[in-house]
């Protein structure tokens, strides 16, 4: 279903992004993008800054390699979603290690999204050999998930959410494992954690603001490759749901409430700070008064030193 109105979507090229319009290996995504009403705006700066962003309405940064984002166009992003603007992020397995970037800096520090530096791995009835390539069959009620019997994700990593994320794609089971790339054997390696009772999450979500961020951990679903692209199953589907949720407004209501939980933490950090400021201030009253006491007892010390017989003296004096 095309959009409602003609957003404008820019693909981050200045990070050595490999999602972009002109690769032919993601045509068919491009195609979609267009058919959903968006017109893609062509990168014009060497970095992300406010006026390259200042008409945009979904921002895709898709899997950056070897590139690191400053933490000025980190705070320009922040801002840009607090102010309505939408953020599709795309990592790879091993994510920022085997990547050499910095999305945590981004989506964790901000906005408790955690790419981990894995490769999430399964065994299905149909290939009883590990394989990196998932089925995923059982969805979450959501708009994303919406009219979605199943999708392929090929070569993700997992993810680690706070309480304020979301978590849209999990396997959980014993089935599913991760491994961790080990760079002295140059080989993946089983991590140890058992997971049996835990979701392993590959995409999770959350509003901030009037905007929204969805971050996902594998980028080959967006290619032309007949086995785990676009055309593959209903991954056509997922991604027509992701950036129609990107470009729909958030409620006025919601946006109350996130401002309202933004005032509940601004005033726990205001009590936190107050108590570290008294507890500073109780700290140089008390070696304002040791120092004090101490010159006292320097004065009294040199005191008598000067006159060491000056309590003789005055008892002499009064007899």
């Amino acid at each position: 279903m095309p959009l409602l109105k003609q957003s404008k979507i820019l693909f981050d090229t200045a990070h050595n992004e490999m999602l972009t319009p002109k690769d032919d290996d993601f045509s068919e995504f491009t195609n979609l993008i267009k058919t959903l009403g968006f017109t893609i705006v062509e990168q014009t700066y060497d970095t992300i800054n406010k006026d390259l962003l200042k008409a945009i309405d979904v921002l895709v940064i898709g899997n950056p390699i070897s590139s690191y984002f400053s933490k000025i166009e980190i705070n320009i992003i922040v801002d840009f979603i607090r102010e309505g603007g939408s953020l599709l992020v795309i990592s790879e397995y091993g994510s920022d290690f085997l990547q050499k970037t910095n999305l945590n800096d981004l989506l964790g520090t901000n906005f408790g999204i955690f790419f981990e530096k894995n490769i999430l791995k399964g065994n299905f009835d149909e290939n009883q050999n590990c394989s990196s390539i998932l089925s995923i069959q059982n969805f979450e009620n959501n708009k994303m998930t919406n009219q979605l019997r199943e999708i392929i994700i090929g070569g993700t990593c997992s993810f680690l959410i706070n309480k304020l994320a979301n978590p849209l794609l999990s396997l959980k089971g014993n089935n599913f494992w991760t491994e961790e790339y080990d760079a002295n054997t140059e080989s993946w390696i089983r991590e140890k954690t058992v997971y049996s009772q835990n979701n392993l999450i590959i995409a999770a979500y959350r509003e901030y603001g009037r905007g929204k961020i969805f971050a996902l951990g594998d980028i080959d679903i967006f290619t032309n490759d007949i086995n785990i692209g676009i055309n593959t199953k209903d991954n056509r589907k997922f991604i027509t749901n992701i950036f129609n949720w990107l470009a729909e407004p958030i409620k006025d209501s919601s946006v109350r409430l996130w401002a309202l939980d933004q005032l509940g933490s601004f005033q726990n950090d205001l009590k936190e700070i107050k108590l570290k400021i008294n507890n500073l201030i109780e700290t140089m009253t008390f070696l304002e008064e040791r120092i004090s006491l101490l010159e006292h007892m320097n004065e009294v010390k040199e005191e008598n030193n000067e006159f060491p017989n000056k309590n003789v003296n005055r008892k002499s004096l009064t007899f």
